[in-house]
């Protein structure tokens, strides 16, 4: 009996929407009904009041027929126009009014022109200076020292270069800054020396010179023409007198040094008797 009544009550409800939204409106009425139904059978595994199987299948295919019948629905039934706009009703009511038509009697003035003002000038931007800073490496050579020392097979003043003298290097890093490309500071960063420089040595001669060689004797004028026998070691001139060199005596003729007397010496060149003459 509640079937009945239930498939009833849908109906009307259908009908009504017809009525309201049309086709539309049937359907979505019928599927509302349908989704309980299905809803039911699912849950409590019982016959809905359309009679379906107590079972899941049942219960899904009547979900389902109904969601189509939901959405078909929807499409179908009629949606309301949107009101339209204020502005739409102003205008459409300032046609149709036949005082806003008729023209206005009253002249219409036009506006003079209004002076327009002097534009203020933009100020022009102070440019931003430009501060940048790089770095500079400046080689400088560094002088190389000199010593002498003397020299004993070197003739006394002579000079001559042992080793020849290098300067060294020296490169010095500046940090130089820079404002608008014009140099406005520089800070001594760092000192490196690349090249060590090389010491000149020079030798300096102290050879003393030779002192020069003694006169020889001028050789004894020979006289008699020979060399007396009395004596032996050297040519004691035969003559009318002899003497002995560097003495008192005047000659006329020398012995030419120390003699040995093997004879007489008649002479009187052996003061002293040893037998050695001018010694």
């Amino acid at each position: 009996m509640s079937t009945y009544i239930v498939g009833v009550l849908a109906v009307l409800v259908s009908i009504i929407g017809a009525g309201t939204n049309g086709i539309g409106g049937f359907l979505v009425g019928l599927a509302l009904f349908g989704i309980g139904a299905g809803v039911y059978t699912l849950v409590k595994r019982r016959p809905s009041f359309l009679n379906l199987a107590p079972t899941k299948r049942a219960g899904g295919a009547a979900l389902g027929v109904s969601a189509a019948l939901l959405l078909v629905g929807s499409l179908l039934a009629p949606h309301s126009a949107p009101a339209p706009e204020a502005a739409d009703a102003d205008s459409v009511a300032s046609v149709s009014s036949p005082a806003a038509a008729a023209p206005s009697a009253t002249p219409s003035t036009t506006p003079s022109p209004k002076k327009s003002a002097t534009p203020t000038p933009t100020p022009t931007p102070t440019p931003t200076p430009v501060v940048a800073t790089q770095f500079a490496d400046v080689s400088e050579p560094i002088p190389f020292a000199s010593s002498s020392y003397d020299e004993p097979t070197l003739e006394l003043g002579a000079a001559v270069t042992v080793t020849a003298g290098v300067p060294g290097t020296l490169v010095k890093r500046w940090q130089i800054t820079t404002t608008d490309g014009v140099e406005t500071g520089r800070a001594l960063v760092s000192e490196t020396v690349t090249s060590t420089p090389v010491d000149e040595v020079i030798a300096i001669g102290s050879l003393q010179p030779a002192p020069p060689p003694a006169p020889e004797p001028e050789p004894v004028a020979d006289a008699g023409g020979g060399c007396d026998p009395n004596y032996a070691g050297g040519c004691v001139p035969i003559d009318s007198d002899v003497d002995c060199p560097g003495g008192s005596g005047n000659g006329p003729s020398y012995a030419p040094g120390p003699v040995q007397v093997i004879g007489s010496d008649i002479y009187d060149l052996d003061r002293d008797g040893d037998g050695l003459a001018c010694d």
